[in-house]
């Protein structure tokens, strides 16, 4: 084909040495200082000009260039890739591209690239331009930037947004799927003890075999600081997903870093299948989540298939725990109860156990049982503890006024939880509420779980050494329950133990049972403590603990715990259970 002539003059004008016409040698400079790459190609793809950027990248001169194609000095492949866009342009069409390409030296760059018709002043199409920027610093720098917003840095599995991009695909196209979530029991303890590079050395340890293992799994995430997500395409197979859980099970349990440091670790696996109930990806994840949370709530170490009624129980515990935040902003709807420690002995009236309630606007009385893990789990308790032990402190001082003259000072119990044992202000908090009150400190009295206590032994006895150095006395509720250690039990700066219900209420189904509760006793004495029994519900009880010589006692037998007024009246006032 012979070139057209235009082009032609064009290109040896722009070749040759300087012509004196200034537009054109002007023209030629430009073209030369452009970093952008200028090509100039005829019908058969040959190159006919080139500038010294689109030189410099192809590592040749104009003389070698002219007359080849761009296979000649790339390859066949990048030949062929450019053919769609060579033909467009040779048909009249401009077309804009990017693409990754092989360079002679062997690197790939990536560049943005234009191929444009070159017409002649008849109209013909006599060639076509290509015009390329290397954007290889900027596709880097996108791809390193969707990594980090895609891609988790420890791992390197995808992260919380790809799995939902994954699931909105998986919707989008109506492809069944399931989701579980793998959730690592009490890692943070694991990270704190051992160290976070530990830690992380962990994670890449179980993402590594996971995905050895993983062939059943379409994606494997990691959707938050220790929980993983794993997704399987096409209906749900049941006992496959079965078998799948026990073997990511088993992969956790068998956890090592990569310097060979082991540590036993367990996880809470939620399962949920998506329907055509869930309205957004988000829904699905949400169940499965929700499905772990149950898993953990069970002990941990276990699987748990969702159920739209677990749905139902986390949006009440939503509810109740933004009701319980307004009830404790507004000071209203909560107040304290009081149940009497009586001294056994007498049965004269010792002291009383402060015990919170909530009359729920709308709901009316919502039991202990349901708010109280609710502020445990969020952390409100801390704030609810200090609003019972300010109410309790307040009440119990306007009653020593009320005693009868003479007596001992009653004392007052409160309730501690484990997060308040965890708060590093929880001993000034004390101190401002004794000096708010005018309350001495040996009228409280505050109740720790033995649980609450052993799980972190030494730091619980450096809590309660400084709050007995304020003077407070302390006791451990439900002795016996829990998993104390006797090596313990004798450093805690306590006076009193709890003997639990459970023990009280078996005491006369046989001897044996009678013996536990005389050993607690007798222990009790060794150490210097004082007892209370709880959960006396009949004459017989009461009697059975007299005689062995249990210090204090409450319960039913005695009375039910008490609004303020009522128990107010018990103050210097006639006892029922005396009569």
């Amino acid at each position: 084909m012979t070139p057209d002539t235009h082009i032609t003059a064009l290109v040896e004008a722009l070749s040759a040495a300087p012509s004196g016409d200034p537009a054109l040698d002007t023209l030629r400079q430009i073209l030369d200082a452009m970093p952008v790459m200028v090509g100039v190609f005829d019908r058969d793809r040959r190159h006919i000009f080139a500038n010294r950027a689109y030189l410099e990248m192809l590592g040749t001169t104009l003389d070698r260039l002219v007359g080849t194609t761009i296979g000649d000095i790339l390859g066949p492949d990048t030949f062929r890739s450019t053919l769609g866009a060579a033909k467009r342009a040779l048909d009249g069409e401009a077309v804009v591209s990017e693409a990754w390409t092989i360079q002679p030296d062997e690197r790939q760059r990536y560049f943005l690239r234009m191929h444009a018709p070159h017409r002649a002043p008849n109209g013909a199409i006599a060639g076509y331009f290509i015009v390329m920027q290397d954007m290889t610093e900027r596709r880097q720098t996108e791809d390193d930037l969707f990594r980090l917003a895609y891609y988790d840095p420890v791992t390197g599995l995808a992260n919380r947004l790809m799995l939902l991009k994954h699931l909105a695909d998986y919707r989008a196209m109506g492809e069944p799927f399931t989701l579980i979530i793998l959730d690592i029991d009490r890692f943070a303890d694991v990270r704190t003890s051992l160290g976070q590079g530990f830690a992380n050395e962990l994670l890449d340890d179980l993402a590594h075999r996971m995905g050895a293992h993983g062939t059943a799994f379409d994606l494997i995430a990691r959707v938050s600081d220790h929980a993983f997500a794993l997704l399987i395409a096409g209906p749900c197979d049941r006992p496959a997903v079965e078998e799948a859980v026990e073997e990511l099970a088993a992969i956790v349990r068998s956890a090592r870093s990569n310097t060979g440091g082991t540590v036993f670790l367990s996880a809470s696996i939620g399962v949920a299948v998506a329907l055509p109930s869930h309205e957004r990806p988000e829904d699905v994840l949400r169940d499965a989540e929700i499905a772990t949370g149950r898993a953990r709530e069970l002990g941990g170490g276990r699987q748990s298939w969702f159920d739209p009624a677990m749905h139902g129980q986390v949006v009440e515990q939503v509810r109740l725990e933004h009701d319980l935040r307004g009830a404790l902003a507004s000071g209203t709807d909560l107040w304290v109860a009081y149940q009497p420690i009586v001294e056994m002995v007498t049965s004269g009236l010792a002291g009383f156990e402060a015990l919170v309630r909530w009359d729920h606007p709308e709901r009316g009385n919502i039991p202990p049982g349901v708010f109280i893990p609710i502020a445990e789990s969020t952390g409100l308790v801390v704030t609810l503890g200090t609003w019972v032990l300010r109410e309790a402190c307040r009440q119990i001082a306007i009653w020593q006024e009320e005693r009868e003259p003479g007596s001992a000072p009653l004392f007052i119990s409160v309730n501690l939880s484990t997060r308040q044992l965890a708060d590093p202000n929880f001993v000034d908090v004390v101190r401002q509420v004794l000096r708010e009150t005018g309350v001495e400190p040996s009228w409280l009295k505050l109740e720790l779980t033995e649980s609450a206590v052993m799980d972190k032994a030494e730091q619980s006895i450096r809590l309660l050494q400084e709050l007995r150095t304020l003077g407070v006395k302390l006791s451990i509720d439900d002795f016996g329950t829990g998993y104390s250690s006797l090596s313990y039990l004798h450093k805690l700066p306590i006076d009193s133990l709890k003997v639990d219900r459970s023990f009280v209420s078996a005491m006369h189904q046989s001897e044996e049972n009678r013996a536990i509760v005389r050993i607690i006793l007798d222990l009790a004495r060794l150490l210097g403590f004082d007892v209370i029994a709880e959960g006396i519900e009949t004459s017989a009880d009461a009697n059975l603990l007299r005689a062995l010589a249990c210090d204090y006692g409450q319960g039913y037998h005695f009375a039910r715990p008490l609004p303020p007024a009522e128990a107010g009246k018990l103050v210097g006032g006639s006892l029922s259970w005396q009569s």
